[in-house]
């Protein structure tokens, strides 16, 4: 199953992680991903990323997505919402956003509609 990557309203591009990743699918998806963030044209959106099916990231994908992360910001990306199922999911997170030095508020949620109304509101952090 691969990554799936979609469009919201409210300027948010939602990714939905399988429960497991492999390399192809990852080289595809930060490939589309990037694609999508270029035709944005460099207007602010944000992130809503679900990885409650994924269990572990690989520590192979760690890096690469952190270096993705750091890629989104510097290209529009405002607010980044992760929803994990679990606390070590929620630790493995939170490190990624600290190895890509995000500077944007960055949260991590345990339900897809706590991070969307999230997204959704900035004004009402």
């Amino acid at each position: 199953m691969k990554i799936e990557i979609a469009h919201l309203p409210h300027d948010i591009i939602e990714i939905i992680y399988p429960s497991e990743v492999t390399p192809k699918d990852v080289t595809e998806y930060v490939e589309q991903l990037k694609k999508d963030i270029t035709a944005r044209g460099g207007a602010e959106w944000s992130a809503l990323v679900d990885q409650s099916r994924l269990r572990v990231m690989p520590a192979t994908v760690v890096g690469e997505m952190a270096r993705l992360n750091a890629y989104a910001q510097q290209r529009g990306m405002k607010r980044s919402a992760r929803v994990v199922s679990d606390p070590g999911s929620g630790l493995q997170a939170w490190r990624m956003t600290k190895n890509a030095g995000l500077t944007i508020p960055a949260k991590t949620f345990e339900s897809r509609a706590e991070a969307l109304s999230w997204l959704e509101a900035p004004d009402a952090d």
